[in-house]
């Protein structure tokens, strides 16, 4: 983040800091809590206190200046997932809901803290340790789904790509693709799609095509989605220029460089 965000927002970054920590200083005191010195993020729509003592860390947010903030709670291990309040909130149900500013909440959630989660605080991780068993049966849970759905995607013969960034991508089986220049030759009045690297804001991670909404040979119209390209942050759709037939396509997985072309269409 550049200095001059850091000039814009210091009133708001030091107030939220401020009032943050008056909200939680009682919990500090009653609890052994400490500020952490390492900061995690100050971003243009979040920011983030971490408090922590031997047993408990809390992470309290800010988000988008004066609209809301929220709590996360966990143990205080490395790698220890975070919980948010939201979860205790379900099952310890304070008297009234915490609403307001965002200053407002963050006292709120506070106080709800010093009544609801003291056992918490004080080393007891029963209910933690269940919102932890909780998530690793959902991760397995959805783990089992993903490796019923690979399965079937192999027994009706998609094809498997492995991207940059870690993700996977299944793509349809397609016939064999002419080379790009015989493509081009056999058709002089097609169209070429650009892809605008500038488009997406990559920060240099690798731009790929992660699925195509229309297939080879298939009719396209001008304006209609006809693929998404992404990073491993963002994305973005990619529209038709023209209404016509999709006669030859940059496949699935390939790394986007300097603006290239990712389609062909013969105009009808």
């Amino acid at each position: 983040m550049s200095d001059n965000y850091y000039e814009m927002h210091a009133e708001n970054l030091s107030h939220f800091k401020a009032e943050t920590r008056k909200a939680f200083a009682t919990i500090c005191n009653n609890f052994g809590f400490q500020e952490e010195t390492t900061p995690l993020s100050d971003t243009a729509n979040l920011f983030q206190l971490t408090f922590s003592n031997s047993k408990i860390r809390i992470i309290v947010e800010g988000i988008n200046w004066g609209m809301n903030a929220t709590v996360h709670i966990g143990i205080n291990e490395s790698g220890a997932a975070l919980y948010s309040i939201h979860r205790l909130l379900k099952e310890r149900k304070p008297e009234e809901p915490v609403t307001g500013s965002q200053v407002d909440q963050l006292y709120g959630y506070a106080q709800y803290l010093l009544t609801n989660a003291a056992d918490i605080f004080q080393g007891d991780t029963h209910f933690l340790d269940k919102l932890e068993a909780i998530r690793k049966q959902e991760k397995e849970d959805a783990m089992k789904i993903i490796e019923v759905e690979n399965a079937r995607k192999l027994a009706e013969g998609y094809i498997k790509i492995e991207t940059s960034y870690g993700d996977t991508i299944w793509r349809k089986p397609r016939p064999s693709l002419s080379p790009f220049k015989i493509t081009k030759d056999k058709f002089p009045n097609c169209i070429e799609v650009i892809f605008n690297e500038s488009d997406l804001l990559s920060g240099g991670a690798p731009t790929i095509i992660t699925e195509w909404k229309a297939e080879l040979d298939s009719t396209v119209i001008n304006g209609d989605v006809i693929c998404e390209v992404s990073t491993d942050k963002v994305s973005m759709e990619v529209i038709a220029p023209q209404t016509g037939q999709l006669v030859w396509l940059l496949e699935e997985g390939i790394a986007l460089h300097a603006s290239p072309c990712i389609a062909l269409i013969v105009p009808v």
